[in-house]
């Protein structure tokens, strides 16, 4: 009965070349050779996908800009983005299941990689299509990157504090986009975004090449457990929705404002980092904060802030409050992201399916953002 009850906790899935009569709770053939990525993996990956979102989130309203037929059509490549996000939501979370993670966050950054390749295509021959394809592609491998804070969380007796620590390794990518945006930019210079599109794609290689690094999947007790129901997501959810569309329509619609403020094109760049940086850099200090305050409590704050940078972002077309209202933004949507992960631990694993319509809700309220962008 001990052999059966061994062969019985396996962890099976299709792709698993270990046989599974043996008994033997081996790791796949493909976890096989060095040592695997721990934390830090999860933490880096997402760091690298990071700087792709920060480069594609400023470029993609330039190119529509650039390319749009129609002036109402400009602001569809960086809606592509926040649509592939939300219909990676599902497969991300379901693939972890059925692939392993490794393969999951693999096909994210791969998906990524091509639609870095597509958008550069689409702007060298002016091809709006390719632009908006590319925005989908990158978008599907941000929907798959967010999933590094749910496996971090899991693996925590602190979800507040491990989403944060994930969240914080965006920061780096956040600093250097700009110096790395701008350098890749003069490389192919006369072709504006062109050098940026490519460096969105060698930003999802680096993340490609974590993810084949990483930890193999863990086995535990808590995988087993009866998932909490799924309505214990909607207050999470709708909290963090709100963040994300405020987030969301600001990211888009600035840019187009700041062209028509009598900002230049490029510098614009400078600007949607500064919203990434803010974006992020409330993680470090939320690593301490999450252990001290309640989730709802830091899930409302996010929301609070997220409220004060729509409130200014319309109110005035000034730069200066414009950079401020992206700064206020971003740190809402840390502060909303990291207390609704923790919110959706309090009763208990949500499950892989809460865990997906908890995603999909956000990039969902994402996308509607990015479509009222024009209206900014």
């Amino acid at each position: 009965m001990s052999s059966i009850g061994a062969r019985s906790r396996l962890p099976v899935r299709p792709g698993l070349l270990s046989c599974i009569c043996d008994g033997i709770a081996g790791a796949p053939a493909n976890d096989n050779g060095g040592r695997p990525l721990g934390m830090l993996g999860l933490a880096s990956g997402f760091a690298f996908a990071v700087l792709g979102q920060t480069v594609a989130s400023a470029a993609l309203p330039l190119a529509g800009l650039m390319l749009a037929p129609r002036e109402a059509l400009a602001t569809w490549p960086f809606a592509a983005l926040m649509l592939g996000a939300t219909l990676a939501s599902f497969p991300a979370a379901f693939l972890r299941d059925a692939f392993g993670r490794r393969a999951g966050f693999a096909l994210g950054a791969s998906l990524g990689l091509a639609g870095g390749l597509m958008l550069a295509v689409g702007l060298l021959h002016r091809q709006f299509a390719f632009a908006c394809i590319g925005g989908l592609w990158l978008g599907m491998a941000q929907g798959f990157s967010f999933f590094y804070r749910h496996e971090a969380a899991a693996a925590s007796a602190r979800p507040g504090a491990a989403s944060a620590g994930v969240l914080a390794g965006g920061l780096l990518a956040a600093l250097a986009g700009p110096a790395l945006a701008g350098a890749a930019e003069a490389l192919v210079a006369p072709y504006f975004l062109v050098g940026a599109a490519l460096l969105a794609a060698c930003a999802h290689l680096a993340a490609l090449a974590v993810a084949v690094r990483l930890a193999p999947d863990p086995v535990s007790a808590g995988e087993l457990a009866e998932p909490a129901p799924v309505r214990a997501i909607l207050l999470p959810s709708l909290a963090a929705g709100l963040a994300w569309a405020s987030m969301s329509l600001l990211m888009g619609g600035s840019p187009l404002k700041l062209v028509d403020c009598g900002i230049s094109e490029s510098a614009t760049f400078g600007f949607i980092a500064l919203h990434v940086f803010a974006m992020y850099a409330p993680a470090v200090p939320l690593m301490w904060v999450a252990r001290h305050v309640s989730a709802p409590a830091l899930a409302g704050a996010g929301v609070g802030l997220s409220g004060l940078a729509m409130v200014m972002a319309v109110a005035s077309r000034e730069p200066s409050v414009l950079a401020a209202a992206l700064v206020v933004s971003g740190a809402g949507w840390c502060t909303a992201t990291v207390g609704a992960t923790a919110w959706l631990r309090a009763a208990g694993s949500p499950g892989r399916l809460g865990l997906a319509l908890h995603d999909f809700t956000l990039f969902a309220c994402a996308l509607l953002g990015a479509q009222a962008a024009a209206f900014l």
